[in-house]
């Protein structure tokens, strides 16, 4: 994927918010305001994808984890579909504060979701009553919905893909308590602020969203081959 002002801008990449809702630490990259709405600066933006992908490729040539968060309804599932095709851990449903920096906890529920699937998987949940059978599953069903994009992790990750930073600001916080590098993308209504490999640019649009992951996913994938 080439990424370019053209491409982004046919991504729709340039659109922000009014002014308004503009967060003073994304001043420098807004290139004018028309008819009350920012537009973003895409040469500054290719700027910063192309930096945050190099970062990312580093972070995946030396055999680190990489965790994608996102979990606004329109945008989970893009962001499920790219962590999937890199067997990278994701959060698509819901950020669950602690996850990074409770992780021994959040650890000891990924080992329960583990437990359950495998008493299914051997059939040893016949022995409870249809009634139990069906509380152990609605059990695992949450589990998995809360814990399932990252019950391949064994330990905090080493870098963390966020889409709409102001959105995630939990996550935000909580990696940058750990000193975890973060590359987020951000509307012109984010703070930058605790945010290492900043990309701005419309995260509001699937569009944008999709071409921004995918990226990242081409990138990636094209070190692996």
């Amino acid at each position: 994927m080439q990424i370019t002002q053209d491409a982004l801008k046919k991504a729709g990449l340039q659109y922000g918010y009014s002014r308004t809702r503009r967060h003073p630490s994304v001043k420098p990259f807004i290139e004018g305001n028309y008819n009350g709405v920012d537009f973003i600066n895409l040469a500054k933006t290719e700027e910063q994808l192309k930096n945050a992908i190099t970062f990312l490729t580093s972070v995946h040539n030396a055999g680190k984890v990489i965790l994608f968060v996102g979990v606004k309804p329109e945008i989970r599932q893009i962001v499920k579909e790219v962590a999937l095709s890199l067997n990278a851990p994701y959060i698509a449903e819901r950020f669950i504060g602690g996850t990074l920096t409770n992780f021994p906890q959040i650890k000891k529920r990924v080992e329960k979701l583990h437990d359950l699937l495998k008493k299914k998987e051997g059939g040893e949940l016949s022995v409870y009553t249809k009634k139990e059978q069906l509380l152990i599953q609605r059990d695992i069903d949450r589990l998995d919905r809360d814990f399932g994009g990252i019950s391949s992790l064994t330990n905090v990750p080493t870098a963390i893909v966020i889409v709409d930073s102001r959105h995630e600001d939990m996550c935000v916080k909580e990696a940058a308590r750990l000193h975890i590098p973060v590359v987020a993308l951000c509307n012109t209504d984010c703070t930058l602020e605790g945010i290492e490999y900043p990309v701005v640019g419309n995260d509001g649009s699937v569009t944008s969203v999709r071409f921004v992951l995918e990226a990242i996913k081409g990138a990636l994938q094209a070190e692996i081959a």
